[in-house]
């Protein structure tokens, strides 16, 4: 069985901060990824910009294939086990990446890191909602969450110095050394399997479906924000659309750490209803208050809502399921993230290219209203009856 919750009350224990440590690091190399393979692409390796978006976008496949067998390797083998595996991969990517610089070498280092990531995912969540006391998980959730924006967040701005400094190859290997030490962390974490002789846990977990469409749906508006606001904001007149993001990302921050624990003391349904809610007015505002001021406030509002919706629906996919179940249901859940990052793109582009920014975001709106539904007419009703 995982580690389980400590007897007080306390959420912040120990082994809960490291994982939070650990998660922060091995972000952190995403994070430089994120920041730096275009540029690689571009101007050292000769791609397009194309070639760029198909380097990108092609993690999204080993983390969306794989996870869920990260989450039945959490059950069986212990999220501990699993988070130090994705570290490893982290760290192996990374080091492809130095020593086969070439556009072929990239696409594989950024499949490695893309199961890299799912495995660290699954791993920590599964983790850290085991650590917490059952009634606080959806501040556990936030917490976890934090962690990763912190090392998402940190990683450009310190590789963008750094590579300005050193090469790409050093940067490289600077970062396999973080998601090394991400495993380092995650290795003083206490291991406690499963019965790897158990029945093996489902690995789509039923419980964990409804709440991953809910999410898959309540995701639309910030997806597309982020996909398409820096066009949008040179279509509306705004010269800085980094403004943008960080107005988004200090807001993420700030929430998930001031009112982190607001789903657990209000109610998961109540809280990932309000913030549903929040999510359709933003998009809406970003739709039709099109000037920098409303794309501005926009960009507040959506985080606002993100911030409290995954916290919210968390819980909800995990409830009823039993410990030794918990990382499939994790891993489920989390894989329609990966679903709304492969889809939102290209199905809202579609609708930019024929009718413009402002339709585009009324159907993400709408996409907030089918969240609505699912989560009451099918989430709600089908919730397992307490004990």
């Amino acid at each position: 069985m995982q580690e389980a919750a400590s007897d007080d009350d306390r959420i912040l224990t120990p082994s809960f901060v490291l994982v939070l440590v650990s998660s922060s690091l091995f972000f952190f190399g995403f994070g430089t990824m994120n920041a730096l393979v275009p540029t690689f692409v571009v101007d050292e390796l000769g791609g397009t910009e194309a070639t760029a978006g198909f380097v990108m976008g092609s993690f999204a496949l080993t983390a969306l294939l794989t996870r869920v067998l990260w989450g039945r390797a959490s059950d069986r083998r212990g999220a501990r086990r699993v988070m130090m595996i994705g570290a490893v991969f982290g760290a192996v990517a990374f080091v492809v990446m130095a020593v086969v610089p070439t556009l072929p070498g990239t696409v594989l280092a950024r499949l490695l890191y893309g199961t890299g990531v799912a495995a660290m995912v699954t791993g920590s969540t599964s983790l850290a909602l085991g650590l917490a006391p059952e009634h606080r998980r959806g501040q556990a959730s936030s917490l976890v969450l934090v962690s990763f924006h912190v090392g998402l967040g940190l990683g450009p701005v310190v590789a963008v110095q750094l590579v300005d400094v050193l090469d790409y190859r050093s940067v490289w290997l600077l970062s396999a050394a973080f998601a090394a030490a991400a495993g380092l962390v995650g290795g003083r974490l206490p291991h406690r399997p499963g019965d790897p002789d158990a029945p093996p846990a489902p690995l789509i977990h039923r419980r964990a479906i409804a709440p991953g469409v809910v999410t898959v749906f309540g995701v639309a508006g910030f997806n597309g924000f982020l996909v398409f606001a820096p066009l949008y904001a040179r279509d509306v007149g705004m010269s800085d659309a980094g403004l943008l993001f960080l107005a988004a990302s200090i807001t993420l921050v700030l929430v998930r750490v001031l009112f982190g624990a607001t789903p657990d003391r209000v109610g998961h349904v109540r809280a990932s209803t309000v913030a549903i809610v929040v999510s359709i007015g933003a998009t809406l505002v970003v739709a039709l208050w099109a000037t920098p001021t409303g794309l501005l406030l926009g960009a507040v509002l959506l985080a606002l809502g993100l911030s409290l919706q995954s916290p919210s629906l968390i819980p909800l996919a995990i409830e009823g399921v039993p410990d030794a179940e918990r990382g499939a249901a994790m891993a489920t859940y989390t894989s329609f993230f990966d679903i709304a990052n492969a889809a939102y793109g290209p199905l809202l582009g579609l609708v930019v290219v024929s009718g413009g920014y402002r339709p585009a975001f009324l159907a993400a709106a709408f996409g907030g209203v089918v969240a609505l539904a699912v989560l009451h007419l099918v989430v709600v009703p089908n919730r397992p009856t307490p004990v």
